[in-house]
């Protein structure tokens, strides 16, 4: 294990490449490198294919210009609002409230768009004409909602329910994936309202499931948590792997919700796999899992109102 006294994240491909005994990485890029230490502690030492290195680690592949790859493959920037507001979806509105990650996964689609949102105090009431009229689910993401201190997402969350119109809430995060100490029974009772919570992880291959997490998890029993997983090459583009994936976390008490087909984003494209082979991939799942266990296969397109179903 890494001893506790070292930095929490790296940001320095070449210490990176040291701290894994891997040959030099070094490769210049326009997003840069962000990984913390406990995630790093999960991939195999001088592995360089490592799939969970592969999802941090620059690539020269990067860039590569490659057709129909843009900076916001889902047209986001010009549907934002206030900065903060996104509405994309009938009766939900997405709020960008941190700029910040604890992880820079190569592949995100807001990688180059994310910088453009601000930290700033919410007031729920008075955005309501900019929130579809009220909407009845509120989904907080970024960035990573998680980057908030309990105190101030306790405070969104406390705004968000004397709103009085939205009936769900939804968080979409990797952070305690990267960073399990994160996944508190402090968090839990932040997140414990009366209305339904959805703690959505990112989570794509069966190694980022530290024992540590697996633990915190198993002490919570509020909020619901999902997962959603993005299909990726060289990284969890066969059935054995994802099958691996789905059952640990069935047996987690975590439900697969989506399996995403990679947004195009700009130096992405060494990841995307071919839609033929996810659909291959999903069938074989289905013979394997129980449907519960089985998340849905989902292209996101700009301009439309929902995802499109993969069949």
């Amino acid at each position: 294990m890494i001893p506790y006294d070292t930095p929490l994240a790296v940001t320095n491909t070449d210490e990176l490449c040291k701290i894994l005994a891997i040959p030099n990485c070094s490769v210049p890029t326009n997003y840069p490198l962000l990984v913390p230490r406990p995630f790093i502690d999960l991939m195999e030492r001088s592995n360089p294919n490592d799939p969970l290195l592969l999802q941090v680690l620059p690539s020269s592949e990067e860039n590569q210009n490659r057709p129909g790859f843009s900076q916001d493959p889902l047209g986001e920037t010009a549907l934002v609002q206030e900065n903060i507001i996104l509405n994309k979806y009938e009766g939900r509105s997405l709020l960008l409230i941190s700029p910040d990650c604890a992880v820079h996964c190569r592949f995100c689609f807001r990688r180059a768009t994310r910088s453009a949102v601000k930290t700033q105090k919410i007031c729920l009431p008075k955005l309501t004409n900019t929130m579809n009229n009220g909407p009845e689910e509120i989904i907080l993401s970024g960035g990573d909602p998680l980057m908030l201190d309990d105190d101030a997402l306790d405070r969104l969350l406390q705004s968000i329910v004397q709103a009085g119109y939205v009936r769900r809430i939804r968080l979409h995060t990797r952070l305690p994936i990267v960073l399990p100490e994160r996944l508190t029974p402090q968090l839990a009772s932040v997140l414990t309202l009366p209305i339904p919570v959805y703690l959505v992880l990112h989570i794509n291959h069966p190694n980022e499931l530290s024992a540590e997490f697996l633990e915190r998890r198993a002490l919570l029993t509020w909020p619901i948590v999902m997962s959603q997983t993005v299909l990726l090459r060289r990284i969890n583009d066969d059935s054995e792997t994802l099958y691996r994936l789905f059952r640990r976390l069935i047996d987690a008490r975590i439900i697969p919700y989506y399996l995403h087909q990679l947004d195009r984003v700009s130096g992405s494209a060494h990841f995307e796999v071919e839609p033929a082979k996810g659909l291959h991939i999903v069938s074989e799942l289905r013979e394997r899992l129980p449907g519960y266990a089985v998340p849905v296969y989902v292209r996101e397109e700009p301009g439309k109102k929902c995802k499109s179903v993969m069949l």
